[in-house]
């Protein structure tokens, strides 16, 4: 007789305890990312006054991390992955100290925020794709979309708490403690990875040239079909849909009213709704029909962010954009597990730095879009439209794409 095979846990990834103090230590450190943007946002709108400037700012950030994280994968691919994430925390944790003393100073300008959010990003394309690439060696494959769920809530639902304390700090405190407090954070990070034990950390497998590297890694997302679909479609809903938030401050202060608190509430009503998706998605101990459930949550993303362009309030749009979060982040987390699993352990760290792209980089660089095209329908006045445009390109893109994910599904299911 068979032994029964036990139940799993609802969040079997956190009973792995180097998988546990990493996730602990990226909540605290991202809490502090997000107070920083916050303060990045309303500190360009204040210096500016346009949503072209704070589309720029979006491209200053784009630019490094759509140029550089395939290098940053291929680079993970072949050193040792906990020593790398020590040089990249401690160069973002310098980055925001320096942008603190220069705005406690009366220095800041803004250059100055520009340069060092050009700086912050190109350290995350290392960062992101060697952090991303160790999960799977944190956890075993039956925990990884466990894994990778509770990871979305690691940035997503920070998302919660950082623009509210943000935005009750903003004020009394000004940008530069929200910049030191940042700095902070990153602290949390290097001591979860000076307390993680027995780690795999080097990705083994044959060193071959950097440029040589990089191009495997290409290669294996263009030639494998459904890799390539999932970054397209990621990168598609990036550009169009998730580059919203660098309006949020227009949204906020000129549409509805509600000066930093508001724009802090907006925020954390995008990031509440991506904790709760991230959460729900990693209690549910196995999704069949993984393909659905990426398309439907795609659409409903789409939707419901047209409903928050046109929203008639403050508290509308907060609601409106909670769900957006939920499904934004169920969709990606899907997209996500998919890429893992698929992806040879020796070249993840490439595979991976492309999805880091299409998260990561491509929504900045929409952000200059949406930027460009509220500016051309009025400027202020023109941000909801802009928006408004993109929620429906994402809704053509993912409607497109969902016959063949029904087909996967369909495969999958056939015995």
């Amino acid at each position: 007789m068979n032994s029964p095979v036990p139940p799993q846990a609802r969040f079997a990834a956190l009973s792995h305890r180097n998988f546990t103090l990493l996730w602990a230590g990226l909540i605290v450190s991202n809490i502090g990312t997000w107070m920083q943007n916050v303060g990045q946002g309303w500190l360009i709108l204040q210096l500016k006054n346009s949503p072209l400037w704070l589309g720029l700012l979006g491209l200053s950030f784009a630019v490094p991390m759509i140029l550089f994280p395939l290098l940053g994968g291929a680079i993970a691919d072949r050193v040792n992955r906990m020593k790398l994430l020590y040089v990249t925390q401690t160069i973002m944790m310098l980055n925001a100290f320096v942008l603190a003393f220069l705005a406690w100073s009366g220095a800041i300008n803004i250059w100055y925020v520009l340069i060092s959010s050009v700086i912050g990003s190109t350290t995350l394309a290392f960062d992101n794709p060697t952090r991303q690439s160790l999960i799977p060696d944190l956890v075993p494959v039956k925990d990884l979309l466990n894994a990778l769920s509770l990871n979305a809530a690691t940035y997503n639902g920070a998302a919660l708490l950082g623009p509210a304390i943000a935005g009750a700090l903003l004020a009394p405190l000004g940008v530069g403690t929200l910049f030191f407090i940042n700095g902070v954070s990153y602290l949390a990070v290097l001591f979860a990875l000076f307390a993680m034990r027995d780690v795999r950390a080097h990705p083994g497998g044959a060193h071959a040239s950097i440029g040589s590297s990089m191009l495997t890694g290409l290669a294996y997302a263009w030639r494998t079909r459904l890799v390539f679909l999932l970054l397209l479609l990621s990168a598609l809903t990036a550009v169009f849909g998730r580059s919203y938030q660098n309006l949020l401050p227009i949204f906020a202060r000129d549409i509805w009213k509600g000066g930093p608190q508001g724009y802090g509430l907006l925020l954390s009503a995008a990031g509440a709704g991506a904790m709760v998706g991230a959460f729900g998605l990693a209690a549910i101990k196995k999704i069949k029909r993984q393909g659905v459930v990426l398309i439907v949550s795609g659409i409903l993303f789409a939707i419901f962010l047209a409903l928050f362009a046109i929203a008639p309030s403050l508290l509308a749009g907060i609601v409106l954009l909670f769900i957006a979060g939920i499904m934004a982040t169920i969709s990606g987390t899907m997209i996500a597990t998919y890429i893992q699993v698929m992806a040879p352990r020796e070249i993840r760290g490439r595979v991976m730095s492309l999805y880091s792209i299409t998260l990561i980089g491509l929504p900045s660089l929409g952000a200059l879009g949406s930027g460009a095209v509220a500016q051309a329908l009025g400027g202020i006045s023109g941000s909801p439209r802009a928006v408004l445009i993109g929620a429906a390109v994402v809704f053509v893109v993912v409607a497109v794409a969902a016959p063949i994910f029904w087909k996967q599904d369909q495969a999958k299911s056939t015995p």
